[in-house]
Parts: C-alpha cells; structure tokens; sequence
C-alpha cells in the first residue's frame, strides 16, 4: 500500500530530472565533441532502443504516404530541433535558458493549433505565451545587457520553432502511428541524414574519450529511452495533464543543475524570469486555472523525443 501511495511521485520526480538532464548532458557533450557527432551517435543508439522496442512490441510498422511523412517529421522533430538546441548550447547559451525557450513550444503549439488543425483552444495558449516569453526576455536580457551576443540565443528559438511545426505536422499526418513505430522511424531518418551530412560538415566521427561516449550513451538511452518509458507509465496513471506540468518544472531543474553540474550563474533576475515563465505555461496549457487541453500537452507523446 506505502509502496504503490508513493509510486507517483517518485516517478514524477525522476521524470523532471531525466527530462532535464538531457540539457546539461548535452552542453557538458558538445563541450568536447561536435555537435554532429554527438547528434549521430545519440540517433544511432536511440534507434538501437527503440528498433529495440518495436521489436518487442511488433506495433504496425508505417508504409507507403505515412512513411514519408514520417519522414518529414524527423526532419523537424529531430534533425531540426536536435541540430538548432545542441549547436546553441555549444556557442554558449546557457542550458536553463534553452530549456525554458524550447518549453514554450506546446504554448505555440496551442496558438496555432486552430489554424492548421480546425479546432477551438481558447485564449489560453495566447495569454500564456505571451507571459512565458515576458519570462524568456527577463532570464535573456540579463545576459544581452552584459554584453553577451544575441546571436546564439536565436538557435534554441528555431528549435522551438521547429518543435512546433513537427508537433503540428505530426499531429496533421501522422496522429494515429503507434508511439513506437513513429519514434523508430524517425530515429533510423536522422541517423541516415547525419550520416550523409558527416563528411561534409568535418566533424570527427567518434565521442571524444570516454566522457563523450557516456555522454551520447546518455542522451542515447537513459534521456531518451529511459524518459519515455518513465512518461508512459505515468500516463497510464495519471492524466496528461499531470505530465504536463512535469514537463514545465524542467526549465527551472535544468537551471537548478546547471549551478553545480555546468558552473552557470543562477542571477536574481533568472529566478524572476523562470518563476514568470513558469506561470505562463501553467496558464497556456490550462493547468492554472486548472482545465484540460490535451491537444496542446501532448507535445512529446506524439513523436518527439527528449533532448
């Protein structure tokens, strides 16, 4: 009885903390290897899991239109977001920061939802992004008025960008795929086109020493692999509503982490900014006040993967 009461919440915990390790792993692997480098070796292993899986679980596999859509998607959800995120934190951008533009995403998500899909969300998703990028600008500025560029910080903003069109295209095509075959498919995609793209970017094809490798090892599996099957047994538990506001606790852990784990300062203007950032995603995803919106929480269950 002690053990099941207490299951939720444990889960809920280590769920923020997997999802947000992929952040500070990923600044801690691009410190020492390319960024295509980390990105083919994180594809190659997250497709040996799930390829994996999908043995396992023999879901129906896509074929004919479906397949190329799929296809698509990897090449936003993945390749595009993936490459955007990585080379950002590599250039400097601090990874609570990144964490907190990538997790506006589900609120553009919501915002543009009735254009592409022709369904009502209400003003919601519009009032809290506004407040979450209030929020963006306060954790941002700080570093601007110091001085820092603001061209790096654009790249986790065309990540968030494409995570929101690969949500939405996702969502447009490709809904009704089986979890495990969508994410396969798309891992075996952007392993494929980072290993086309590899000899003309120049990057060196190994993780340099063995903290490379137990970096793209991590991102591989327990951020990828091992955050998913944390979230779909909370999903069977609790409603998707609840992992939602898992999800927007992970700008605030990451930013925690990155103190003693990356060295990054953590200001009083960044807990201001994370604190008005937080609101802004409860309220657009109507969690606060308390509503469902399951069309806009569900950005990762359709496709994506965790940093």
């Amino acid at each position: 009885m002690t053990s099941s009461r207490w299951t939720v919440p444990l889960l809920s915990v280590l769920f923020v903390l997997l999802w947000a390790s992929g952040f500070i792993v990923a600044k801690l692997a691009t410190r020492t290897t390319d960024v295509p480098t980390v990105l083919f070796w994180r594809f190659v292993i997250a497709a040996a899991v799930t390829g994996a899986a999908v043995a396992w679980l023999r879901p129906g596999m896509p074929r004919g239109r479906s397949l190329v859509h799929l296809v698509v998607t990897a090449l936003l959800l993945q390749v595009g977001v993936f490459s955007a995120v990585f080379t950002g934190l590599a250039r400097g951008v601090p990874a609570g920061l990144t964490s907190l533009v990538v997790g506006l995403a589900p609120l553009l998500v919501g915002l543009l939802t009735p254009l592409v899909l022709r369904t009502r969300l209400g003003a919601a998703p519009a009032i809290g992004l506004i407040i979450g990028a209030g929020g963006v600008y306060i954790v941002a500025s700080g570093g601007l008025s110091a001085g820092g560029p603001i061209g790096p910080v654009l790249l986790p903003v065309l990540g968030m960008a494409f995570l929101t069109a690969g949500t939405l295209y996702q969502k447009r095509f490709n809904d009704d795929t089986p979890v495990a075959s969508s994410v396969a498919v798309q891992m075996v995609t952007s392993m494929v086109v980072l290993a086309v793209a590899m000899p003309f970017l120049g990057p060196q094809w190994l993780p340099a020493g063995a903290g490379g490798w137990v970096a793209v090892a991590w991102l591989g599996v327990i951020n990828s692999a091992g955050t998913f099957a944390v979230m779909f047994v909370l999903l069977r538990r609790r409603s998707t509503v609840h992992v939602s506001a898992l999800m927007n606790l992970s700008p605030a852990t990451t930013a925690l982490l990155a103190v003693p784990l990356l060295a990054e300062p953590l200001t009083g203007r960044a807990v201001l900014g994370l604190a008005v950032a937080l609101v802004g995603m409860f309220v657009g995803l109507g969690i606060w006040p308390r509503r469902r919106a399951q069309d806009v929480s569900q950005v990762t269950p359709s496709g994506s993967m965790p940093p």
